[in-house]
């Protein structure tokens, strides 16, 4: 091997090269859907009283969902930049929340979708997007709206000075949102296969932040916040590509999948303020967390793409109990993951659908609605009522 060329170094071409591929082949996530209403789970499951849903059949890559308090469901299409809402009955308006002008492409477009905490008052959706610069350069933005009559007014920047990005480059946007118990608006942001950046407290690549839903400034207690070395808005850091956030509905507590290189390393991390999650080559000998939960697809095979995470009531679905559902890109796999009592690690885990491959929200009354390259279903089990 020549000595300039190390394996770091050749993994992060063979992974430039891979991801151009599954781009060009994936058409940009939006192929027609290709199921019924209602249908058997169609994978062997233990939870026969279980169906999957369709609620909108002709969704085009809807990456991230949200509801209101009053069951309007809110989801964003990444490619097209367009934000619709269901309305409770199931419903789709025929025109969209809000329109963006995103640029597209693969871990591009509308990213983020959120709901303000105190939504019922303020009405606030907050978005974030890659917007363009020039024809293969993009800036990742933060921008507010506020919800009238089912359209958003008002466009404000939350946050506007994030590092520009490249196309098929060494920086991972990630994108997406969510509020903690605590009122904060928690961004994810990725670093990348051949860059250091997760490391250094001054730079908001591969770091979850956590900042005033505001004005985007970071909350007066984050761990950082007195350094003069940090960007006060980390919360968390050395991440490769964090994507998705859920927090325990009892403790609050954060938990974050990760997608690892382009070969191995899908994760689940529990992320507490300050913590160093050691990409690229900080060890727990140096002080990392190392994760709860290492995907695995098949025997030889550990590349997911894991995506949305959300918590599942057992009040809701009796067969699944209290659990953290996950779903991933690559398999398409929902995955129920049962958490031990220290809530440091997972006990079991188990497939429950085979067509989930970007988002997991919660409806007010507890159902699970999840979402792929085409449309958007819920969890129905049989005999259960919400």
């Amino acid at each position: 091997m020549p000595k300039h060329l190390s394996p770091r170094k050749l993994a992060a071409l063979a992974a430039a090269a891979l991801l151009l591929l599954v781009y060009a082949c994936s058409g940009g996530g939006s192929s027609p859907p290709g199921s019924q209403p209602t249908t058997e789970i169609p994978v062997p499951s233990p939870f026969p009283g279980i169906t999957s849903e369709v609620v909108v059949p002709n969704a085009d890559h809807p990456a991230a969902l949200a509801f209101a308090p009053d069951g309007r469901l809110f989801y964003a299409e990444q490619n097209t930049g367009a934000v619709r809402i269901v309305a409770p009955d199931g419903q789709l308006n025929a025109k969209p929340f809000a329109q963006l002008e995103v640029a597209a492409g693969s871990g591009w477009g509308l990213l983020g979708l959120a709901l303000d905490p105190d939504f019922e008052t303020n009405h606030y959706v907050y978005l974030y997007f890659t917007q363009p610069v020039e024809e293969r350069t993009a800036r990742p933005v933060v921008v507010r709206f506020t919800e009238e009559n089912n359209r958003g007014v008002g466009e404000t920047r939350i946050i506007d000075d994030l590092p520009e990005a490249t196309l098929f480059g060494e920086y991972a946007v990630g994108g997406q949102m969510r509020f903690g118990p605590d009122g904060y608006l928690y961004v994810t942001i990725g670093d990348h296969i051949s860059t250091d950046f997760a490391q250094d407290l001054d730079s908001v690549r591969g770091k979850i932040l956590r900042v005033n839903k505001a004005d985007g400034s970071a909350a007066p207690d984050n761990p950082f916040v007195n350094s003069s070395t940090a960007d006060p808005r980390v919360f968390a850091y050395g991440l490769l590509d964090a994507h998705d956030l859920a927090f325990h509905p009892t403790t609050g507590e954060m938990y974050v999948t990760e997608n690892g290189t382009y070969f191995c390393c899908d994760e689940v991390n529990r992320v507490l303020a300050g913590q160093n999650f050691g990409w690229p080559q900080v060890g727990p000998e140096q002080g990392s967390v190392p994760p709860i939960h290492l995907f695995k697809l098949t025997e030889n095979v550990t590349k997911v793409q894991p995506t949305g995470i959300e918590f599942v009531s057992g009040d809701t679905y009796p067969s699944l109990g209290d659990s953290l559902l996950t779903c991933e890109e690559v398999s398409k796999f929902m995955r129920r993951l049962v958490l031990a009592p220290a809530r440091t690690s997972v006990q079991s885990e188990v497939v429950v659908v085979a067509d989930c491959s970007l988002d997991i929200a919660t409806s007010p009354d507890g159902i699970i609605y999840y979402s792929n390259g085409s449309e958007i279903r819920r969890l129905v089990e049989a005999g259960a009522s919400p």
